[in-house]
């Protein structure tokens, strides 16, 4: 009799929530940022929401934790590149998107799905400004002896 193979069960649920900071320590209007497992994600109170996405900016890295928050749009401090917390989406210029992670809040704490994100996190690193590293650096060196 020839074996037969049977499938096991597959889960629909391939989540893994981990703590990313209390729900009383983000505020309305403000956000913070974490470092979960090598992804460094930045957590969003909108209108007592919470919203998690990757928080460096492709198009230099700008920390957008630290921009300043429209309603549902963080502002990258360095250039003003605008992403919708809720969704990733660059609002302008419109050239990418943003890693969002699913969250959810209990006993007080926010906890963020690390498996399930949106679009890879690390895909849109410092894609549109940074065309000669050498010339960059020499710049910077430059600047910091004057």
């Amino acid at each position: 009799m020839p074996l037969q193979a049977q499938s096991a069960p597959v889960s629909q649920e391939a989540s893994r929530y981990v703590k990313a900071a209390e729900a009383d320590s983000v505020t309305p209007g403000n956000s913070v940022a974490v470092k979960l497992e090598g992804n460094f994600i930045g957590i969003h109170n909108v209108d007592g929401e919470f919203y998690a996405i990757d928080n460096i900016c492709p198009h230099v890295g700008g920390v957008l934790h630290s921009g300043k928050q429209e309603g549902g749009v963080i502002v990258c401090p360095i250039h003003q590149w605008k992403f919708d917390v809720k969704t990733g989406e660059c609002i302008w210029p419109g050239e990418c998107e943003l890693a969002t992670f699913p969250l959810k809040v209990s006993g007080g704490d926010i906890l963020v799905d690390l498996e399930s994100p949106s679009v890879p996190p690390k895909q849109n690193r410092f894609h549109a400004c940074v065309t000669d590293t050498v010339e960059r650096s020499e710049s910077i060196r430059w600047r910091a002896r004057s």
